[in-house]
């Protein structure tokens, strides 16, 4: 009796085994297609969008996005025209000209919506751009060569193309000098979200639509969260006309009472 057990536990043993190898060679168990460089189920048109396209975040936050652009690069034209033709120049003219030298809209866009994904693919422990093998659980990313060059995740490969097209785009914008006018400005986010649109049409997986969604939101809320502290305030931008405060009518029970230091500091 005890010898039969020894048997059958030992069958059991080796069955376990043999199928525990050939599991390790093969796809992992769990479902996360992102992770993969092909996917088993190949992502495809979805038939039930949970995410929109774009959401009404994205959108708004990239109207803002080019709206500050547009505005920063016609008070910086302003400014500019002022200081060639040696006018005086406020304090306002003076912090547009700095931003300028500073950062620029583009080139911070670029930074921060890279920077979104590597985080993800951190996070998510995604594959993407290694050059070294990258062994998981139930399986292995191969290293980087010649004839295949990166073996890259899934999710990467799909959120780092759609943030190159459109950061392609957004330099373009900025080798022409930034948009200058509402139409510009319109055509700007009209192709950022065109782009967007073109890369969500062939991806199913929900997880992933909302980190393409995300990326740009983020991307462009942080640009224009650095672009603000660089950029002149209300306060800067208010101009006093003193001759017309020092003249302007009493009221009938108001005395005409002008603050000159806080004026002239403004």
């Amino acid at each position: 009796m005890k010898k039969s057990t020894m048997l059958a536990f030992t069958a059991a043993v080796l069955l376990s085994a043999a199928s525990f190898t050939g599991h390790a060679a093969s796809a992992p168990t769990y479902d996360d297609n992102l992770i993969l460089p092909n996917p088993a189920s190949a992502p495809g048109l979805s038939n039930v969008v949970l995410v929109p396209v774009a959401s009404p975040q994205v959108v708004q936050s990239l109207h803002d996005y080019v709206k500050a652009w547009e505005n920063a690069e016609q008070k910086i034209a302003l400014a500019e025209a002022k200081r060639d033709k040696h006018e005086q120049l406020t304090k306002a003219d003076k912090k547009w000209l700095h931003s300028k030298d500073k950062h620029n809209y583009a080139d911070y866009f670029r930074t921060h919506s890279l920077g979104r994904v590597h985080g993800f693919e951190t996070a998510l422990n995604w594959n993407g751009e290694n050059r070294n093998k990258n062994e998981y659980e139930y399986f292995e990313m191969p290293k980087y060569n010649e004839k295949d060059g990166f073996v890259n995740s899934y999710g990467f490969n799909v959120l780092r193309g759609m943030v190159d097209r459109v950061n392609e785009v957004v330099q373009k914008q900025k080798q022409v000098g930034g948009p200058m006018t509402d139409d510009e400005a319109q055509a700007l986010e009209d192709a950022i979200l065109d782009i967007l649109a073109q890369e969500q049409e062939h991806v199913s997986n929900e997880e992933l639509r909302h980190y393409m969604n995300e990326t740009i939101w983020f991307a462009a809320k942080e640009t224009v969260k650095n672009k603000a502290s660089e950029e002149p305030t209300a306060a800067d931008e208010h101009v006093v006309d003193l001759r017309k405060a020092i003249n302007e009518p009493m009221g009938s029970n108001d005395y005409n009472k002008v603050d000159l230091r806080s004026a002239i500091q403004q």
